[in-house]
């Protein structure tokens, strides 16, 4: 029978130890999607049966892509109500990266579900939150509009390692807080002094 094991003799147990961290690793290597909640399991949370959720979402990736919707939704107002608008782009930058980190320190559930798994399907064509992009590319310095984009992918590939790593090494031994850190990543990224 396949999957079957033969039974290991005295002494061989140091080998199927390595055998099984191997095995779990090579199941690793591909990513691992968070789960989401079960169409069953929010049904049961609003004490409805299962069938009024399909009258809502024709799916499990319907109501998966209506999640994501409304948590961005909810970033970019926590977004918007931090960004002094009359502002220099500068203040306006860093006000924006404070109020990301902030997010997603209060909200690391949500962060998880919206930047550490696989966009969901949709009909939209582009990623859900992508405009969060365009928003930082524009309060950049650069005038070639290719270049600011590039360099706003990078603060925010630098700004999600912090964000990220505090959610999931928090005994780390951190020698600055978050925001400190963020302002000397995009110093270092976009020749921007690094605040104060």
């Amino acid at each position: 029978m396949p999957g079957t094991r033969q039974r290991r003799t005295r002494g061989e147990g140091d080998r199927l130890r390595a055998e099984l961290v191997t095995a779990a690793i090579d199941l690793l290597l591909e990513p691992q999607p968070l789960p989401a909640p079960s169409l069953r399991a929010i049904a049961r949370a609003c004490g409805v049966a299962p069938s009024a959720v399909y009258m809502h979402f024709a799916s499990q990736d319907a109501l998966n892509y209506a999640v994501i919707a409304e948590l961005f939704g909810r970033l970019r107002a926590d977004l918007d109500a931090a960004d002094p608008v009359e502002a220099a782009p500068a203040d306006r930058l860093e006000a924006l990266l404070g109020a990301y980190l902030t997010w997603a320190e209060t909200h690391p559930g949500a962060y998880q579900l919206l930047f550490e798994r696989p966009d969901p399907a949709g009909d939209e064509g582009e990623g859900p939150g992508l405009d969060l992009l365009d928003r930082l590319a524009r309060l950049l310095p650069d005038p070639d509009p290719h270049a600011r984009h590039a360099a706003a992918l990078r603060i925010w590939c630098a700004l999600h390692g912090v964000a990220s790593l505090r959610i999931h090494k928090p005994t780390a031994p951190w020698a600055t807080d978050p925001r400190t850190d963020a302002r000397a990543l995009v110093a270092a990224i976009t020749g921007l002094p690094a605040g104060t």
